[in-house]
């Protein structure tokens, strides 16, 4: 019966852990879109923009904006980049530990789209937040 027990709890943790914002942005490139015009999903766990500028300098951009808002990268592709937040103790929960997905698609020689997904932990909601839209809000400053 202990054995069952401890399994529920594992299980339990491990559903409400995925429910933590996303690992992947739902946001999709289309035609219509505007340059340097932000799409924001509610709760900030995912956006989006399409930067007027090529995929080097995004990427560029996109590193100098993880170092502000205090984040590391963890693990980097060619077309992506895996970020997570330094850990900060506080008086009571701790902050920071949110892991950033930030995916970038050259659209032509001057415009790349780029997405930006959130993932928080178990305890999300106490000390974490989602990142994405101050991501892309910095990222569209820097390449104005």
């Amino acid at each position: 019966m202990k054995a069952l027990n401890t399994l529920g709890i594992v299980m339990t943790a491990a559903v409400l852990s995925a429910c933590g914002g996303m690992t992947t942005s739902n946001m999709a490139y289309n035609n219509q879109m505007q340059v340097n015009a932000p799409q924001k999903a509610e709760g900030c766990y995912d956006a989006a923009v399409l930067l007027g500028t090529n995929l080097e300098r995004a990427k560029d951009i996109t590193k100098k904006v993880l170092v502000a808002v205090d984040a590391h990268v963890e693990a980097e592709k060619p077309e992506s980049i895996m970020a997570q937040r330094n850990r900060h103790i506080g008086l009571l929960v701790g902050s920071g530990g949110e892991e950033l997905f930030v995916n970038w698609n050259s659209i032509n020689a001057d415009k790349t789209y780029v997405t930006v997904a959130t993932k928080t932990g178990f305890v999300g909601g106490a000390g974490q937040k989602a990142w994405s839209c101050q991501m892309i809000d910095e990222m569209i400053k820097m390449a104005m």
